[in-house]
Protein backbone atom coordinates (compact mmCIF):
# COMPACT_ATOMS: atom_id res chain seq x y z
CA UNK A 1 0.00 0.00 0.00
CA UNK A 2 1.27 3.47 -0.87
CA UNK A 3 1.87 5.90 1.94
CA UNK A 4 0.05 9.20 2.24
CA UNK A 5 3.42 10.89 1.75
CA UNK A 6 3.54 9.45 -1.79
CA UNK A 7 0.12 10.98 -2.51
CA UNK A 8 0.62 14.31 -0.75
CA UNK A 9 1.47 17.62 -2.39
CA UNK A 10 2.63 20.36 -0.04
CA UNK A 11 2.32 24.00 -1.05
CA UNK A 12 0.73 25.69 -4.02
CA UNK A 13 3.91 25.45 -6.09
CA UNK A 14 3.79 21.62 -5.91
CA UNK A 15 0.05 21.60 -6.59
CA UNK A 16 0.40 23.86 -9.63
CA UNK A 17 3.28 21.78 -11.01
CA UNK A 18 1.23 18.59 -10.63
CA UNK A 19 -1.90 20.03 -12.26
CA UNK A 20 -0.07 21.99 -14.94
CA UNK A 21 -1.86 25.15 -13.86
CA UNK A 22 -0.19 28.49 -13.37
CA UNK A 23 0.44 28.95 -9.63
CA UNK A 24 -1.83 32.00 -9.40
CA UNK A 25 -4.63 30.17 -11.24
CA UNK A 26 -4.29 27.14 -8.94
CA UNK A 27 -4.44 29.41 -5.89
CA UNK A 28 -7.53 31.18 -7.25
CA UNK A 29 -9.33 27.89 -7.91
CA UNK A 30 -8.34 26.50 -4.50
CA UNK A 31 -9.59 29.64 -2.73
CA UNK A 32 -12.94 29.26 -4.50
CA UNK A 33 -13.11 25.56 -3.56
CA UNK A 34 -13.00 24.52 -7.21
CA UNK A 35 -9.77 22.54 -7.11
CA UNK A 36 -10.91 19.08 -6.01
CA UNK A 37 -8.63 17.41 -3.45
CA UNK A 38 -6.90 20.64 -2.38
CA UNK A 39 -7.40 22.14 1.06
CA UNK A 40 -5.67 24.15 3.77
CA UNK A 41 -4.00 22.33 6.61
CA UNK A 42 -2.40 24.42 9.31
CA UNK A 43 -2.50 27.51 7.12
CA UNK A 44 -0.73 25.78 4.22
CA UNK A 45 -2.24 24.47 1.00
CA UNK A 46 -2.00 20.72 0.55
CA UNK A 47 -3.44 18.37 -2.02
CA UNK A 48 -3.81 14.68 -2.63
CA UNK A 49 -2.75 13.56 -6.08
CA UNK A 50 -5.35 10.78 -6.12
CA UNK A 51 -8.20 13.17 -5.27
CA UNK A 52 -7.05 15.80 -7.77
CA UNK A 53 -7.00 13.13 -10.50
CA UNK A 54 -10.41 11.89 -9.37
CA UNK A 55 -11.80 15.42 -9.57
CA UNK A 56 -10.54 15.91 -13.12
CA UNK A 57 -11.95 12.54 -14.18
CA UNK A 58 -15.34 13.36 -12.65
CA UNK A 59 -15.45 16.74 -14.39
CA UNK A 60 -14.48 15.19 -17.71
CA UNK A 61 -17.29 12.66 -17.30
CA UNK A 62 -19.77 15.44 -16.47
CA UNK A 63 -20.32 14.24 -12.91
CA UNK A 64 -19.17 17.52 -11.32
CA UNK A 65 -20.26 20.88 -12.68
CA UNK A 66 -18.69 23.35 -10.24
Amino acid sequence: MDSIADDLLEGMKSISRFTGLDERRAFYLAEKGELYGVFKQGGRWVGLKSKIREGYHKRAAGEVTA
